[in-house]
């Protein structure tokens, strides 16, 4: 009987969810705001994240030679190393006041979309 759960549990592990999740969402600088405010907020945001212990990191995705973006326009992708941490960082985003602070800061800066998400398979 132990063999047969313990030949049951290796068979359904790999079907746990894995892989790093990423987070992508097209934004638009606000009239007047440079790329530059955008990457300081950015700069603010890992040190915030960092001291609350956020698995999460963010870059900023700058169009080289899209003619579908203007150059206003940008992508901002987050990624995470699992489900659960990137769970815990949407949570963390939207309930921890400093964070909210952090959003207005962002947000007077560039507009984005709510984006979509991607989760890898390795």
């Amino acid at each position: 009987m132990v063999k047969a759960i313990l030949v049951l549990c290796l068979t359904l592990l790999p079907l746990q969810a894995f892989g790093e999740v990423m987070h992508y969402s097209k934004c638009k600088l606000v009239a007047g705001k440079t790329i530059d405010d955008v990457q300081a907020w950015v700069n603010d945001w890992r040190a915030l994240k960092a001291k609350a212990g956020i698995d999460y990191k963010i870059r900023l995705l700058i169009p080289h030679a899209d003619n579908d973006l203007g150059a206003d326009e940008f992508f901002l992708e987050g990624r995470s190393s699992t489900l659960v941490s990137h769970a815990k960082a949407y949570t963390w985003w939207y309930s921890d006041s400093e964070a909210a602070k952090s959003g207005e800061q962002l947000n007077a800066a560039a507009t984005c979309d709510s984006g979509v998400v991607y989760r890898t398979n390795d």
